[in-house]
């Protein structure tokens, strides 16, 4: 069911009932859509309520993509209070960051990331405003310009701010606004899952054709498989008959070696017949018949004997390649003879260094008296640096204290000089007789508000200085004394707020509103000083702002923990790892010492007998927490 209320002088009186409660500089400007958009985020947070209101310090207002937006909505708001808590706004640059804001309101012109910003903030309690957005699903609320009517309206999607677990009340769409129905939702879903569904169609036909192809690649793969199987049969065939045909060879070569002492016989055999010759006349033509039939087997064993030439050739080849091959291992031998000549070299070294060990062992006693005389000299030099360490915080205190009696004795000074003008001007009308009953009295009336404010001033002055001078007492004497831990934490903080403010950093206390201990307020002071200015240097570094916190808390054993936090840069692990090695800093070159940590550690855990531990990651700010007894006892 749509439903709109469109009561356009309720509207205006709400608007106009709001600005009249801001200040008068807000007032004194023409209502105009940005402010209008601010007085329905004020209407927002009035009328919903979010699940952990309770444990809530303050109501953040994160605005996204609209800097001079957030700084009006900063200024509207700033002394604005809804049920007893404040309202801060940030301008949110990463959109995680909006996690931690309880309202989140982003410009017109990142409507094209509507879906990306509700997907990021869900399940964060997060109440998303947009504007002029179209996308419905993903709003919770949105404003709406309407051009006919020359208004802003607003939309409310409230099934999504029930999603969130917040709690919108009944009245808020009584202000003018609109709430989307479901059904209309539903069916707008409905026709975008129906195009979702379509796609998957699409997309599983071509993941359907994509699989048919990998089926006809898997066939062809497996068909070069079984080709490259036979043909590996193939060759195992050949390989079986190189080896036939080289036990073949090897069979020949033996027959021809056999052939050629057969050779040598027949040629004793024809010495012996030319020598017969002469005897053997008869015999001569059955002579001559074997030896043609001699010289064509000798025909026959040339033929035998270029083939086995060829082969020999052959095997010479071969025989020239192991040559090649034994040159080689040889360099090898060489290679290893030198490695052998070096590692004689290098045992040869090795005794003599071991001889020249035994010598500077003989001088290790001199070296020893001159590095104690040199441990002595650098434990003195550390006794210097610590001083002047403490010395340099009792220099900070001492500027920041100069810097906060200014600002009182300014005021003294303009107010005085306002007085004396006042003074003489009434001088010179009673002198000339035009003085009046009403000159008279705006007179007293200024002088009064004047001397109020001197006064107020010269107090502030005088709490200043004697915070200061008890503060610089304690650090000179270093006496124990019972103290009041709240108010002695305030005063140090209140001396050290000009150079808090130098560095735009803000601070807050929380925890016990009076707790009584017996501890050396003077290294306590020290203490909370070095913390102080290692956040100002390390912490907010290159930061536009940022926030100092301290919280107070008593155990039931008897000890007193101090938690310190800053929201800074946070630490690496391998600088907490080191934090309390002394000489270990960051900033070598720009005239740190690295004893600033080590002295905290140092005056926590030996003078004032307690510890400390602290907690860090980077871009989420360091906690130092310091545990101290409720009454020190003294050293034994």
């Amino acid at each position: 069911m749509k439903k709109k209320i469109m009561l356009m002088s309720k509207h205006l009186l709400m608007l106009f009932c709001f600005f009249i409660s801001t200040s008068n500089s807000i007032f004194a400007q023409q209502i105009d859509s940005e402010q209008v958009k601010a007085a329905y985020i004020y209407n927002f947070i009035k009328h919903v309520s979010w699940q952990n209101e309770n444990n809530k310090q303050q109501f953040v207002v994160g605005v996204y993509g609209d800097d001079i937006f957030a700084a009006l909505l900063n200024k509207t708001l700033a002394k604005r209070v809804i049920r007893n808590k404040p309202i801060k706004v940030i301008v949110i640059k990463n959109i995680e960051a909006g996690k931690q804001t309880d309202l989140f309101f982003t410009a017109a012109n990142t409507n094209t990331e509507i879906a990306d910003i509700a997907a990021i903030l869900r399940s964060s309690s997060t109440l998303l405003i947009t504007d002029n957005s179209i996308d419905k699903h993903n709003v919770m609320i949105n404003l709406v310009n309407d051009v006919e009517n020359s208004a802003i309206d607003f939309e409310v999607n409230k099934s999504n701010i029930v999603f969130e677990g917040l709690v919108m009340s009944a009245e808020l769409l009584l202000s003018g606004g609109t709430e989307l129905q479901v059904a209309t939702l539903y069916r707008e879903t409905e026709l975008a899952l129906q195009v979702i569904r379509a796609r998957e169609a699409r997309l599983n036909q071509k993941l359907t054709d994509q699989e048919n192809q990998i089926s006809s690649a898997k066939e062809k793969l497996n068909t070069l498989n079984k080709n490259l199987t036979q043909q590996e049969k193939m060759a195992g065939k050949r390989q079986q008959e190189l080896n036939i045909l080289k036990i073949d060879t090897e069979q020949q070569q033996r027959s021809i070696k056999t052939k050629e002492l057969q050779l040598q016989q027949v040629a004793t055999q024809l010495k012996v017949a030319k020598k017969n010759l002469e005897n053997q006349q008869s015999s001569v033509v059955n002579k001559e018949q074997e030896n043609r039939a001699m010289a064509e087997k000798i025909l026959t064993n040339k033929d035998i004997l270029q083939r086995q030439q060829q082969q020999i050739s052959f095997q010479g080849m071969q025989l020239n390649k192991k040559n090649e091959e034994l040159e080689n291992r040889e360099e090898r031998i060489d290679k290893q003879r030198l490695y052998l000549i070096v590692m004689a070299s290098f045992l040869t070294l090795l005794v003599l260094i071991s001889g020249l060990v035994v010598v500077l062992f003989v001088k290790n006693r001199q070296t020893t008296r001159t590095l104690t005389r040199t441990l002595e000299n650098l434990q003195k030099m550390q006794k210097q640096l610590i001083q002047s360490e403490k010395m340099a915080s009792l220099g900070t205190l001492t500027a920041g204290v100069a810097h906060e009696i200014n600002t009182p004795l300014g005021i003294a000074v303009t107010s005085t000089s306002t007085a004396l003008e006042s003074t003489l001007k009434i001088r010179k009308n009673f002198e000339t007789g035009n003085l009046t009953r009403t000159a008279m009295q705006h007179y007293f009336s200024g002088m009064e508000k004047a001397s109020n404010l001197n006064t107020n001033a010269l107090e502030r002055v005088i709490e200043l200085l004697n915070n200061f001078k008890q503060v610089a007492a304690d650090q000179m004497v270093g006496e124990e004394r019972e103290i009041d831990l709240v108010s002695y934490i305030e005063e140090v903080m209140s001396t050290l707020s000009a150079e808090m403010k130098r560095f735009r950093v803000s601070y807050q206390y929380s925890g016990e509103s009076e707790l009584k201990i017996t501890t050396i307020p003077g290294a306590l002071a020290q203490v909370l000083t070095n913390l102080v200015t290692n956040a100002l240097k390390h912490a907010f570094e290159n930061k536009a702002q940022g926030n100092i916190a301290i919280n107070l808390t008593k155990t039931q054993d008897g000890h007193v923990v101090i938690v310190f936090k800053d929201d800074g840069h946070g630490m690496t692990q391998h600088v907490l790892d080191n934090i309390f090695e002394p000489f270990f800093t960051t900033k070598r070159n720009s005239g740190g010492t690295g004893l600033g940590m080590n002295i905290v550690y140092n005056i926590i855990c030996q003078k004032l007998k307690g510890n400390i531990k602290i907690k860090s990651k980077l871009t989420l700010g360091s906690s130092f927490h310091i545990t101290l007894p409720i009454k020190l006892k003294a050293n034994t």
